[in-house]
């Protein structure tokens, strides 16, 4: 299970809904399967039609024609099944494999765990909760992440970063 995007809101009144993509994939194209969990129950839609709009995708699911049968879905996550591993290229990390992930610098210094990551126009910052509580950004980029283990990830850290 793959969280690839939330319905942020409805688009017109045939049924139309606006999503928020968060991967960096092309899970959204027509004849897709994508699924809303909506009170412990699986719901799944099948594509019809996608198109850009801004930095949103405005969807249309088969079988969903009116407002009024995609109200009840505004506000949750969208997901899928498809394993899109295979054509991860050799930097490339799933979202889900770094959350949790121990940080430590280059010299070996626990900095924290990383508890989210943050798309910006340039790629992604990990958001990381030092042990006092505190949040530190660091670009994650190889620059600045050296190396991301089963266990851990690796750092070097510049003067002012941390």
């Amino acid at each position: 299970m793959y969280q690839i995007g939330k319905i942020t809101n409805t688009h017109g009144i045939k049924g139309e809904v606006k999503i928020y993509n968060l991967s960096d994939f092309n899970r959204f194209s027509i004849g897709a399967e994508v699924y809303v969990l909506l009170k412990g129950e699986k719901i799944t839609f099948v594509i019809e039609r996608v198109r850009q709009q801004g930095k949103l995708l405005i969807t249309k699911f088969k079988g969903y024609d009116n407002i009024n049968d995609i109200l009840m879905y505004k506000g949750l996550e969208l997901y899928s099944d498809e394993d899109v591993t295979d054509e991860l290229e050799e930097d490339d990390y799933h979202y889900h494999d770094l959350l949790d992930k121990d940080v430590y610098t280059d010299q070996d210094v626990f900095v924290g765990k990383v508890i989210s990551m943050i798309p910006v126009p340039q790629g992604h910052l990990l958001e990381i909760e030092k042990e006092d509580g505190s949040k530190v950004m660091v670009p994650f980029i190889k620059v600045f992440v050296s190396e991301v283990l089963d266990d851990k990830i690796i750092i070097t850290p510049i003067e002012g970063l941390i």
